[in-house]
């Protein structure tokens, strides 16, 4: 398959609606990261998703909309702390689980009740989705268990030959994927966290949030049964930030190189940054270890941020290292 990547106008809107119609998948730029996107209600074309990926089917994807109105398309029922989410944090990084309309194939919720739901902050996403005319189900636009992609070129790297289009917008400004929020429960839960925090969203809702200290792998969210965002190369994480230890590990392996903040600049010439703070983490973490991985045989992450930002970070740099501390 011919790969056509093309600058997000109207002639691109367009064809990316038709082959929506014609159920096609099509990447689109997000605030969060880069998607992969097909007709919510083409079961078809969500299965083109899973194969283009190589994603496990009982993974479930979200539904992106452009507006209120897509919510009410998907969603069997709104209740009243999803609209309070719509109303104080939509559009925005952060995704509602609700009940699901019949009409939303079981191949889209990984054969769950309930149905993910987002509206994106990006102005170029929200254009897709209305250009296409339904609500857009997509999980990130790589290759299952890969680092996910910030901008279009990650895109390319992984689904070039895949897929018939990718929408070539502007890099992600969030850079890591949407909080996930479990409202179908007395207690909304925290499924899976992101740069809207629990102290936001509690805020908004005038309640408490519960955020449990281990995720149960039964729970109906995208993103938390499987192995995610790993280089091509071995890759491990320290989280005190002794230099020490880091200098070891580096001194031990030439070929090593390290991802971290700002402040471990000039500790090897492999350096990939993680600009400054939990915001700047976010930004550069997936492109920093897409960069590190073309030429290191192993990958240090130092990830020594706190608060509750920052512990969005480490839930993906935790995974991208399958656990391996130093």
């Amino acid at each position: 398959m011919k790969t056509l990547i093309l600058d997000i106008n109207k002639d691109s809107l367009a064809l990316a609606a038709k082959l929506i119609k014609d159920g096609e998948i099509v990447a689109f730029p997000t605030e969060t990261v880069y998607g992969l996107g097909a007709n919510v209600f083409d079961e078809n074309a969500v299965k083109k998703i899973y194969e283009a990926k190589g994603r496990p089917g009982d993974n479930p994807l979200i539904a992106h909309v452009a507006d209120a109105d897509g919510v009410y398309s998907v969603a069997a029922e709104v209740t009243e702390d999803a609209m309070k989410i719509m109303r104080g944090l939509m559009p925005g990084p952060v995704t509602m689980v609700l009940k699901k309309k019949s009409s939303v194939p079981d191949t889209v919720t990984a054969g769950l009740d309930t149905v993910a739901i987002r509206m994106p902050l990006s102005e170029e996403a929200r254009a897709f989705i209305s250009a296409a005319g339904v609500p857009i189900c997509a999980p990130s636009a790589n290759t299952s268990s890969r680092p996910s992609p910030t901008t279009w070129r990650h895109v390319a790297e992984d689904m070039d030959g895949r897929i018939p289009l990718i929408l070539k917008g502007k890099n992600c400004d969030v850079g890591i994927e949407s909080t996930v929020l479990d409202l179908t429960r007395k207690v909304p839960l925290i499924l899976r966290p992101g740069m809207v925090t629990k102290s936001k969203i509690e805020s908004v809702l005038g309640k408490e949030v519960f955020f449990p200290d281990a995720v149960d792998k039964s729970m109906n969210s995208p993103g938390i049964r499987y192995k995610h965002y790993a280089p091509k190369c071995d890759t491990y994480l320290n989280v005190d930030g002794d230099r020490e230890k880091i200098r070891a590990f580096l001194d031990a392996d030439a070929g090593a190189g390290l991802v971290a903040s700002e402040k471990y600049r000039g500790m090897t010439d492999k350096f990939f940054t993680l600009g400054d703070g939990a915001a700047g983490g976010a930004h550069e973490i997936f492109a920093a270890l897409r960069d590190a991985e073309k030429s290191c045989g192993k990958i240090l992450i130092v990830w020594d941020e706190k608060g509750e930002e920052a512990d969005s970070v480490y839930n993906r740099v935790i995974k991208s290292c399958g656990g391996k501390v130093i």
